[in-house]
């Protein structure tokens, strides 16, 4: 019986070693499979239009760098024009490394999640692939030459998901969370939209200097390739698109999108303008440069039968980072005590902000916040009463608190 199972064992073994050294079934030929790294969808026509950006590795012990290229395909749905890709290149299409979905302007026009249903059902994609909306179509952006990298996906992801201690200007959005949001008691969702800007003359010429010297350490690169740089484009993804029930119906500001990551997310390290401020009466209007270093949002509901009753609160603990050259002092380095003035000045910018997120909300009955979400959890005796009037009727109190280093 003992050597019974030490011959099954050795069998075991020298079979598993014959598949690992001798057979690739099980692996995946890189320079037969088309690794999509984003996808853009546009709607022309009365079909789905899928351009797929596909990354090409090219890296050597000279060349660290990766290529890409786009493929486009269309069909009456979306997993058909994407199926249309692999069609037509003979590359199966892999969504497994997919992290970016890009709505072309077109698809406005439909109830998005038509075009978002298939990346958050398929198994193909990651939840965490982030969506975003081009300004026009998206097989341009995708196309998109940025001084960045030269993979554009890749380039506009540097913005989309800033690490922590950077500015948390973007509203960013994953597919998970997009439809989540859609099938919510809110029917709620957003996404960030994406310009795209001239690159201008200085951050040009940075960047031939650092092809030039790249080119230097890791091999020439073609002439076309360095000077191709009058058509490169940066990213512009301060706007926010607000979505009901699948359709476009706001949009949120520069401003307006700070206070809302303000109000949802980790606002650590934030910096925020602020113009024309006098620290003292004797004294010109000066302009500062504040950075958030703590930030406690708290949004509370409040619900009997006779009202509903919405605070918001939030608690700011900021520092000058800079000021305009002509007021400007060493001093302001250090951890100096914040000016009254400039600490009112923040304050009521944020007042402002918050009252217009709120003001958006009623307008477009896009609830972004899910205040429906908090009446239904913590007051669910009158959920039924306020569940389709609750944004017009609810009493809304904002307080702001800001300080500084005494």
């Amino acid at each position: 019986m003992k050597n019974t199972k030490i011959k099954i064992i050795l069998f075991i073994f020298f079979a598993v070693s014959i598949l690992f050294f001798s057979n690739n079934e099980g692996l995946v030929d890189i320079e037969k499979t088309a690794i999509i790294k984003a996808v853009g969808i546009d709607y022309i026509n009365g079909e789905y239009v899928a351009t797929a950006q596909i990354a090409v590795p090219e890296a050597t012990d000279t060349n660290t760098e990766s290529k890409k290229t786009e493929i486009t395909g269309s069909g009456s749905t979306v997993g058909n024009a994407i199926k249309n890709v692999g069609d037509l290149s003979g590359w199966y299409p892999q969504l497994a490394f997919c992290n970016l979905i890009v709505l072309g302007k077109s698809t406005l026009d439909l109830n998005v999640i038509k075009v978002v249903d298939y990346f958050s059902k398929t198994l193909r994609v990651q939840d965490s692939a982030l969506i975003v909306v081009a300004e026009d179509k998206a097989s341009d952006l995708l196309k998109a030459s940025t001084p960045l990298d030269e993979v554009s996906s890749i380039a506009l992801q540097k913005k989309l998901l800033k690490n922590p201690g950077f500015d948390q200007d973007v509203a960013t959005n994953d597919i998970k969370t997009f439809c989540s949001g859609y099938y919510s008691r809110t029917g709620s969702s957003y996404a960030p939209l994406v310009r795209t800007v001239k690159a201008d003359s200085k951050t040009q010429n940075n960047n031939e200097s650092l092809t030039n010297s790249n080119s230097m350490q890791g091999g020439a690169k073609s002439g076309a390739q360095q000077n191709d740089t009058s058509k490169q484009s940066l990213f512009d993804t301060d706007t926010t698109l607000l979505f009901k029930n699948g359709k476009l119906v706001g949009e949120l500001n520069k401003d307006q999108t700070k206070t809302f990551n303000a109000l949802t997310k980790n606002f650590e390290a934030t910096t925020v303008k602020v113009d024309d401020v006098k620290p003292d009466i004797t004294e010109s209007s000066h302009n500062y440069l504040v950075t958030i270093m703590r930030c406690t949002p708290n949004i509370k509901l409040d619900a009997d039968e006779n009202k509903l009753d919405l605070e918001i609160t939030l608690n700011l603990y900021c520092k000058i980072s800079d000021q305009d050259a002509e007021y400007s002092d060493a001093t302001y380095t250090k951890n100096t005590p914040m000016p009254q003035p400039v600490l009112d000045k923040t304050q009521e910018l944020f007042t402002k902000w918050v009252n217009e997120l709120i003001e958006t909300t009623i307008q477009t009955d896009c609830d972004f916040l899910k205040i429906k979400d908090i009446l239904y959890k913590y007051h669910n005796k009158y959920y039924a009463r306020y569940k389709d009037n609750y944004l017009s009727v609810m009493n809304t109190t904002v307080s702001v608190k800001v300080s500084g280093q005494k």
